[in-house]
């Protein structure tokens, strides 16, 4: 079954893990809050979007966003970021 690892943990790995999270924890909440805002922004990043990937393998393509509720998405979204880094810059 499931075992949940933090529940076995001392206080100071709590602290120590939580830590050691932060830099992953931060880059998802950017990835997130950069592809929302380009897929839900129409009138200005969007076709700033489309304009960079312009000519490129993307030029159809937006970024993926990470749905709670689908499978997988949170995976598709850092790969297609990984992807497409050059034009996320």
């Amino acid at each position: 079954g499931f075992v949940d690892v933090l529940a076995e943990m001392t206080v100071v790995e709590k602290e120590e893990w939580a830590v050691a999270v932060m830099p992953l924890h931060n880059v998802l909440v950017k990835t997130r809050r950069i592809s929302f805002k380009v897929i839900n922004s129409p009138t200005i990043l969007l076709p700033s979007w489309c304009k960079a990937v312009a000519g490129s393998a993307f030029c159809n393509r937006t970024l993926p966003q990470d749905v709670s509720t689908h499978w997988n998405s949170t995976y598709n979204m850092l790969a297609a970021f990984i992807k497409m880094k050059e034009y996320v810059d």
